[in-house]
This record gives C-alpha cells, structure tokens and sequence, in this order.
C-alpha cells in the first residue's frame, strides 16, 4: 500500500497500525520486556509552550532527538498543498549561525545521523549523536525554529528536487497515483484525502513567500513537542533544553483543519485505467482512531482485525483467498489506530488470472462478513495477540523506536502515557469487541472501492 511519509533522506520511520507480526515464546519473557521499557520518563512544559519528553535509556551512550511539529498536509488548504513538505526539505538550507548545508556536514563530523519526515498530522525532524554531544543537536534544533534562512537561490533547486520525488513516487507509479485519487472519495470531507507531497500544479505555484508565511505561522514552540531518549540524566538534559530553547518567544497559532469523517455516507466507487501489469483492488471502510473513538476499544479491536487478515502466512485473507482458494496472488492490510482524526481500514488486493475485480471484492466482503455472524476462536484470537504484543513491545526496545512511538502518541493528541500501557490494552480485545466493531464499521455504506485495471490500446 502507498502508505509513505515523505522523507529527506530516508524512508518512513513513524510506528503505523500495520506492524509485521514476530514469533512469541512466552508470557513470561514479555512480561520482562515490558518491564525492562518501564524507564523514568520526565515530561514537562517550558513557559513558552514547548513541551518536552525525556526518557532515560542507559544502555548504550547514545541519545536521540526528535521535535515533532503539529502542522502536516492535513492543515494545508488551497492551491498551497504540499507547503509543509516543501518546508521539511528547506529547513536543512541554513541560518545565519549555520549557514548553507554546515547543519548536514556539522552531524558527519560529530557521528551524528539526522533526518526529517513529513505526514498528514505532523513534521518531524531527529538527531541522533553520541552522548556527548547531545546538547549540539538541540542548539541545532533551537537554531532553526527561529532563525531558518529562506533564500531564493535555494528555494529554486529544492523546488525542482521535490517535484522530482513526486514523478518518482507518485506520477510514474500509477498505483501510487490511483490511491491518491481514491483517498479523494475515501475521505470525501476530510482534509486526510490531501496528498503530502502535493500536487504538480501546486509545487509549481509555491512560492518563497508563500513558505516564509508558512514557517512564522507553524514553526513556534508552543506547536512542538520535544523529545528526548538515551543516555542522558533528565534534570541535567532539562538545564541544556531551557537553555537553547527557553529563550524562543511563543506565538499564536490557526486553527488546525476538520479532519473527521462522516459516518455510512454510502457506498463510493471508482475505476481507473493506467499503465499497470495487473488489476488491482482497493477497498476502504471509514473508521475511528484512537483520538476520535468514543470508545477506545474500538481502536484496539480494529487493530487485532487487521492482524488477524494480514498478520503472517498463516493469516486469513493470506490462507483462505491467496494458498487456499487462489483467488488472489497477493494481499494487504492497514489501519493506523493513532491518527490525530478518523482513519481509514484499508485491504489491496490482486486478483489472480481469470478472477475479476468483482469476484475478489465479492470474496473479500465474505470474510468480513465472518465477523458479523461468528465469534473468532479463542485460540486463533490469542494467538495472534501474542504475536501482534510482543513484536508492538520488541519494537520499542531500541532508542529510536521509543521516541517514535512517544512522539506519534503526543502529535496526535494522545499521551506517551499510552505506550507502556498498549500491551494491556490490545491483550483485553474479545471476540465478541472484533463481533461488534465489524457489524458498526465493516458495512457496505461505509465502504469505497477502486477498481484499478491495465491500459488498454483504447485508452492511450
């Protein structure tokens, strides 16, 4: 599925709803794991907004910093899509104090890695540094928030480089490209149907003014978060943080973009015709994340469904329509349950030769339809909460995915306090949760569909 956040250098770090599922030996050692990511966590806010998370991790003398940002492509409206992606790439050009491309040469010489990413909810940026030069990576960090030069004679380049990723990423893969217009039928009212990258048409009419307005109006620390993980004392790592950012004036910031839903607003179908090899199905049901469930649960339940269609050879979809029936060649699954707005539970398919699309859809609704009229087997249902929580747990284990993690909750309007507690959560779904869930979300009035076919000659 084209589910990517556009990066700098490097591809998609953020934790999704889609994780591939790990072998689980025993309670036991997932209750030690659990316990050894039971670290201090210190979280404060400074008087100018900027809140700050620091986790201790002694393990190795490293830290990681990330400043996660509360503006993504969700928050653009217009012809200025695209803006906060373009802003990313900018952010590396340079301020009076570092000018040029120093930012990126200062983090070779130190042994740093740095890097930036830009979604629907948010722009994040990271650093990781050996330990002792941690404090140089928020004086980094500090720096640009409020000192970030945008100069035309790199606007003109970087403009081109982005318009450059998006005939790669999306205008010369047609599957890239059908889901950017299926997104706009999927989310008919909410601004998630925006592509990150935007549109050609836009990035041709961005303008430096344009981004200027957009880094004053967003790039504030009272719409940040700072986070902070590694081989650092808290208190001492609090002293450098006030010491580099205290100092950045807080500024009023716009409202954020509606990014809810309707509810059955009715069955929404497309057909597209591009340079594929293959047909490809795309079906979406509208459904809620964790922030916009009235009941969270629900974002628990959704999850283990999407596990229990794709979670391994030995899923449903992958055992019953691909090995078994042979209907389809290949299967995917995705839901992302931290989503600052509604989200979207999202099966690709590609049918097998000789199967149409129809069929596969009609297959497909079959076994969603299995979750309406039979309780999933309590065998089937641990096994793959096993295996779902102990690699949710596993994936934590290192620096970077602990700040991931803690940064994606707070960005998105969810505490870091959620993270250490998701185990729990995930492990109490019932049969009879994943038996209601499907009988309010998986319905034919809340369902989108793309049919996805090979250019013929016709169409050329």
């Amino acid at each position: 599925m084209p589910f990517y956040i556009f990066s700098t250098t490097l591809s998609r770090f953020a934790l999704c709803g889609s994780i591939i599922l790990a072998t689980f030996s025993s309670q036991s050692s997932l209750a030690n794991t659990q316990s050894q990511l039971a670290r201090t966590t210190f979280e404060t806010s400074l008087n100018n907004g900027l809140k700050v998370i620091i986790r201790e991790d002694h393990r190795a003398p490293i830290v990681m910093t990330q400043i996660w940002y509360g503006v993504g492509s969700s928050d653009e409206s217009g012809n200025l899509l695209g803006m906060s992606h373009v802003l990313e790439h900018m952010m590396f050009k340079g301020t009076h104090k570092v000018p040029n491309d120093e930012f990126t040469r200062l983090s070779r010489i130190y042994g740093g890695r740095i890097n930036a990413a830009t979604y629907t909810n948010y722009t994040n940026y990271y650093q990781l540094y050996p330990k002792k030069y941690f404090p140089l990576a928020l004086e980094l960090e500090a720096d640009r928030m409020q000192n970030l030069v945008l100069r035309q004679q790199d606007f003109e380049p970087e403009i081109k480089v982005v318009m450059e990723e998006r005939r790669q990423r999306t205008d010369d893969n047609p599957r890239n490209l059908a889901y950017e217009r299926f997104k706009w039928i999927a989310y008919p009212t909410s601004h998630h149907r925006q592509p990150v990258i935007g549109y050609m048409k836009n990035l041709q009419n961005i303008q430096l003014d344009d981004l200027k307005k957009w880094y004053k109006t967003w790039y504030t620390p009272n719409n940040a978060t700072l986070v902070i993980v590694g081989d650092v004392n808290a208190e001492q790592a609090l002293k450098q943080v006030e010491k580099y950012f205290g100092g950045i004036a807080k500024k009023a910031t716009p409202d954020r973009n509606d990014v809810l839903e309707f509810d059955r607003l009715g069955y929404r179908h497309m057909e597209l015709s591009l340079p594929v090899q293959v047909a490809n199905l795309f079906m979406a049901w509208n459904v809620r994340s964790l922030a916009t469930a009235k009941n969270p649960q629900d974002a628990y339940a959704l999850t283990i469904i999407q596990s229990l269609l794709d979670g391994g050879i030995s899923a449903r979809l992958q055992d019953r329509l691909v090995r078994d029936k042979k209907i389809l060649t290949a299967i995917s699954v995705s839901y992302d349950p931290y989503n600052r707005g509604d989200s979207l539970f999202v099966i690709s398919a590609l049918p097998s030769e000789n199967v149409t699309l129809v069929q596969a859809q009609a297959a497909i609704e079959k076994e969603m339809d299995l979750f309406k009229t039979e309780l999933v087997n309590q065998t089937e249902l641990e096994r793959v909460k096993n295996n779902f929580v102990s690699n949710l747990v596993y994936s934590q284990d290192d620096i970077i995915g602990q700040a991931n993690m803690i940064g994606n909750l707070e960005v998105n309007g969810l505490s870091f306090r959620l993270m250490d507690e998701l185990p729990q959560h995930y492990d109490k779904v019932t049969p009879q949760d994943l038996q209601r869930i499907a009988n309010i979300y998986f319905v034919r009035d809340n369902l989108s569909t793309l049919y996805l076919s090979p250019e013929s000659n016709n169409d050329k």
